[in-house]
């Protein structure tokens, strides 16, 4: 198999992947989102009920505690475009792919030419 069809190839399958994920994921918050909320007690540590009041204000407490606070709106909140639910995180998730990818193959040609 040659590179061209290879990359091709990792292409198709991350772009399957991509279109495929929300389709297949758990909408209950795990990892590290889970964790913070159980802390903050949005939430229980075994459940995945939400409270968006206690979550909304540790949130707020972080922000005010680390000074973080973000200036700016997410293309893209929470993987999805707005209207499209999961037809909407599909394709944010594919256009993430694609840009990233994109990105990853235009500095490996940068890096790659010679001196």
């Amino acid at each position: 198999m040659n590179t061209k069809t290879f990359l091709l190839a990792g292409l198709a399958v991350a772009l399957v992947i991509a279109a495929m994920a929300p389709f297949i994921a758990s909408s209950n918050p795990d990892g590290l989102e889970s964790a913070f909320f159980g802390i903050f007690g949005a939430k229980e540590i075994q459940g995945s009920e939400i409270n968006e009041e206690h979550a909304e204000a540790a949130e707020e407490e972080i922000a005010a505690i680390t000074g973080n606070d973000f200036s700016f709106e997410s293309p893209f909140p929470d993987y999805s475009i707005e209207g499209l639910s999961k037809f909407g995180e599909a394709a944010a998730i594919i256009i993430g792919t694609v840009l990233v990818l994109g990105i990853a193959f235009g500095l490996s040609r940068i890096m790659a030419r010679p001196e």
